[in-house]
């Protein structure tokens, strides 16, 4: 038998976190991004603080005019991949066998799918280099913080 030990990395609201990520002014507002064309654009992502306020998917641009003091985002695809490349590397940092589910897999539930990131990370015989699991999960919390996202680490 062998010692099997995995570790997810899953991010929610990925979209939004995406283009927050280098956008520090915005972050302390309620902010959504929008998706779509106009002007059947919907809410397709959205921060704490726009769903504090009231806000959900699936709002149209007039719906979310209503809310003052909330920024509104274009969903940048291109900044979705950047990002997905830097969680996957700090992901990489702790092993090297790390792996996303592949679109296929993604049936489940698509819209959720859509709007986060998640990873499986294979930690099996990494004690002796990060420490126990939770430490692991810990130092890779804090690398995702550092480059901008909030992420769950689950072992």
């Amino acid at each position: 038998m062998t010692d099997e030990l995995y570790a997810c990395l899953y991010a929610r609201e990925f979209p939004v976190q995406a283009l927050l990520r280098l956008r520090p002014e915005l972050r302390e507002q309620p902010c959504v991004v929008m998706e779509g064309d106009a002007p059947l654009e919907q809410v397709c992502s959205l921060n704490t603080k726009a769903r504090l306020l009231g806000m959900v998917r699936g709002m149209t641009r007039v719906e979310v005019d209503t809310f003052p003091a909330s920024a509104m985002l274009a969903r940048s695809p291109k900044e979705e991949t950047a990002t997905r490349a830097i969680l996957l590397e700090c992901a990489g940092a702790f092993s090297p066998r790390v792996e996303e589910p592949n679109v296929d897999e993604r049936k489940i539930d698509e819209r959720s799918w859509d709007t986060a990131f998640v990873c499986g990370i294979d930690i099996a015989g990494t004690q002796s280099l990060f420490g126990p699991p939770e430490a692991l999960s810990r130092r890779l919390a804090e690398r995702v913080r550092a480059v901008g996202m909030r992420a769950c680490v689950t072992v």
